[in-house]
């Protein structure tokens, strides 16, 4: 088939990954995971373009504020700021995916693959799902990761330095992305000199290129690369109901191979990271033949259950025999959840499929038969949440009648708050707020007063001393009666909740 066929393909991708778009309005992706903190930096930025500010006060302990992903997240401001900041980071991650099968199907085609194929399995890859889902925007350039490897591939000099330009730039829309494309690429590189000495050239011609071009954002990205805030993933030592889609830390071994769909509904914070790879794409890859991208798929795959292994849920109280790995390369232990390994593992898997489906009698038809086959099984029975689940995006008018900060929402979490909530409603005011981005609650300068601590649990016994605060309350409506009674009407209502400035 043409190559200019494979468009439809693309556009396929990012149809069945937005579909939900057809009939609903939102932001792609799960409203338990990230997305309101990743679209909350995209607006930042898009409101201070053509600027590109370091960091904001625009909450606390967010300046600085280095952006992991600069490439994406300049991306999705330059779109939001002309077309409107829900329309601009939907169209990053339709990009993304759309983007996810034009990688996988030139790697395909570069490997003697049938693309079609190679594009499928990288587009519906649950890995990339999950990402996505969770709204990890950094994850996104998993297809410009193929398609750098692609040119990497190439016998030419010119498309060999166009790789490594492409994989330098990788380093632009996420470190953990351009990390595990590096270690690929260097795996890929030494096999490809064994196999032809005088390859040497072109490989280190394309990784001096890859460094000169990746070195500015790793600069910009020091802080985070040497380790300082490194969270690390949480240990679960109980059973964990939810090890389909695997939201802590590590891999689920089951997860792999074990279809069935996920009800998240009411399920508080968590990231998805599936793990299940698929048995029509695991079927085409058995039946090809021998390749190196086996070693690419087993490294993501023994890498991906992280530091102890789990069965159905349970902890096996067995340690991980392969996470020594890890400790062999630089940054190897700055994952937080090692289930992301599994991006390069697809990548491994997309190529082993196409290979394994160009071995198979037809016709013209057969690649986009078999990618619709491999599509309909990660959208029919896998756990990955296909097409992407939609969180809402309307802001109460209560939020447009701040009109002075700083403001302290209450509660600042809780269930049907995510925590990063009041950091997209404050598009509606631009005022500073009293939280921080990546920690619930409220910091210490609030709880150091009596007032404050309620404030966190107004459930509780109201305070003895209601001083201490200088901010605008915005308080949800299922919070206004027990505020009115300590702290008398507020100042403003309207629909969503209702305004107390302090001192009063």
């Amino acid at each position: 088939m043409p190559r200019w066929t494979l468009a439809v393909g693309a556009l396929g991708a990012a149809l069945l990954a937005g579909a939900r778009l057809l009939w609903g309005r939102g932001l792609l992706g799960y409203a338990g995971g990230e997305v309101y903190g990743h679209a909350w930096v995209q607006w930042w930025h898009g409101q201070a373009l053509p600027d590109w500010p370091s960091g904001t006060e625009l909450a606390a302990g967010a300046d600085p504020w280095p952006v992991i992903d600069p490439l994406v997240t300049g991306l999705g401001a330059l779109l939001g700021r002309g077309l409107g900041y829900t329309a601009g980071w939907n169209l990053v991650v339709l990009v993304g995916f759309a983007g996810a099968f034009l990688g996988g199907a030139a790697l395909a085609r570069r490997e003697g693959g049938l693309p079609w194929v190679g594009g499928a399995v990288l587009a519906t890859s649950t890995a990339l799902i999950g990402s996505a889902a969770s709204g990890l925007t950094e994850d996104l350039a998993l297809g410009l990761l193929a398609g750098a490897l692609a040119l990497l591939l190439a016998p030419s000099m010119g498309l060999a330095l166009l790789g490594g330009a492409l994989l330098g730039l990788l380093a632009w829309t996420g470190p953990y992305l351009a990390w595990m494309g590096g270690v690929v690429a260097l795996g890929l590189g030494a096999h490809g000199i064994w196999r032809d000495r005088d390859s040497w050239k072109r490989w280190l011609g394309a990784a001096l290129v890859a460094l000169c071009v990746a070195w500015p954002a790793a600069w910009l990205q020091g802080e985070r690369l040497s380790g300082a805030g490194h969270r690390g993933g949480q240990l679960l030592e109980q059973s964990e109901p939810l090890w389909r889609v695997n939201p802590w830390h590590g891999v689920d071994l089951a997860s792999f191979v074990a279809p069935g769909k996920v009800d998240l509904s009411g399920r508080p914070l968590l990231r998805l990271h599936p793990g299940y790879l698929g048995f029509v794409a695991l079927g085409l890859a058995l039946y090809g033949r021998r390749s190196r991208w086996w070693a690419v798929l087993l490294l993501g795959l023994v890498l991906a259950p992280g530091e102890q292994l789990r069965l159905l849920g349970e902890p096996l109280g067995v340690a991980n025999p392969f996470a020594w790995l890890l400790d062999q390369v630089p940054l190897g232990g700055l994952f937080n959840h090692h289930g992301r390994f599994l991006l390069i593992g697809q990548l491994g898997l997309a190529v082993l499929a196409a290979r394994g489906a160009a071995r198979l009698p037809g016709r013209a038809w057969l690649g986009p038969a078999l990618a619709l086959a491999v599509a309909l099984e990660i959208l029919l029975v896998s756990p990955a949440p296909l097409p992407l689940p939609l969180t809402d995006d309307r802001i109460d008018p209560i939020w447009e009648q701040v009109s002075a900060g700083p403001v302290l929402p209450v509660p600042a979490a809780g269930p049907g708050v995510h925590f990063q909530q009041p950091l997209f409603e404050q598009r509606a005011h631009g005022q500073a707020l009293v939280i921080e981005p990546n920690r619930p609650g409220y910091p210490p300068g609030v709880t150091r007063s009596e007032l404050g601590r309620w404030l966190g649990a107004v459930h509780l016994e109201p305070p003895a001393e209601l001083s201490g605060l200088e901010a605008t309350l915005v308080v949800r409506g299922s919070h206004v009666p027990h505020l009115t009674e300590v702290l008398g009407p507020p100042d403003v209502e309207a629909e969503g909740g209702a305004i107390w400035v302090l001192p009063r």
